[in-house]
């Protein structure tokens, strides 16, 4: 995968969690280690890298969970599909 510039890294990250959230996102995933990365190096490029590792993340788990029912990924969002592709995630459906 090449490089993916910061800001289409953000608006991804952004437009994901306008979906949901990733699920557990503070126990599966656990975001205090994005925290202390950005505080020992606050660049753009640490930067990337959390929210890279934040969306690769969302298509492991998913979007969080409202009470006890899961929320799939909306593959029938084009961006999320588009989204997934960029970041070499598969997709269902997806004969490439």
């Amino acid at each position: 995968m090449s490089k993916i510039p910061y800001e289409q890294v953000r608006s991804d990250h952004e437009y994901l969690w306008d979906i949901a959230p990733a699920h557990d996102m503070t126990g599966g995933y656990v975001d205090q280690e994005d925290l202390r990365l950005m505080l020992r190096t606050p660049t753009k490029s640490m930067a990337s890298k959390c929210y890279l590792s934040q969306i690769e993340y969302w298509f492991q788990a998913g979007p969080d969970r409202t009470g006890d029912a899961m929320h799939d990924i909306p593959w029938q969002d084009e961006r999320v599909r588009e989204i997934a592709e960029r970041y070499a995630i598969d997709v269902p459906g997806d004969q490439s």
